[in-house]
This record gives C-alpha cells, sequence and structure tokens, in this order.
C-alpha cells in the first residue's frame, strides 16, 4: 500500500528504513523520501515505528539501534 502519496513510497519501503535502524520520522524520510513533501503522512509513519519498535526484544536496551548512527546504517 502507497503510504507516501507525494513521494510515491509503500509501507513496505518504510517497515524496511525502520527495520534498518531509522527511529524517527525524519530518518525515515532521510532513507526513503516518505514524509518530506506535504507531511499528511508523519503520522502514519510514526506509528509504524512504534508499532515495529515496541515488537522489538531490543528496545530500550544498548543493542537498540536508533540515533545518528541508526541513519547511517539505514541509508548505506
Amino acid at each position: 500500500m502507497v503510504l507516501c502519496i507525494c513521494r510515491a513510497v509503500t509501507d513496505r519501503e518504510v517497515d524496511a528504513a525502520v527495520h534498518a535502524g531509522a527511529r524517527s520520522v525524519d530518518a525515515v524520510g532521510a532513507c526513503c523520501g516518505a514524509g518530506t513533501d506535504c507531511g499528511a503522512c508523519r503520522d502514519a509513519i510514526a506509528e509504524r515505528i512504534e508499532d515495529s519498535c515496541a515488537a522489538c526484544p531490543r528496545r530500550g536496551t544498548q543493542d537498540c539501534r536508533s540515533g545518528a548512527g541508526a541513519l547511517a546504517s539505514a541509508s548505506r
């Protein structure tokens, strides 16, 4: 399903960015462009990030990929 109409980014592409380490809407946008135009999809992106992170057993641990390091690894 297309999640970001402006940039034609699918929910799977957003999920892949999150899985690669993007932990904010801006980080997802840097990875795949979603949420960087009109902004109407930003809430849906944030919800996908939260849902993905909530299910992760590494959430909140030192092994949790977040922040700038995650963005760097996601864009490789």
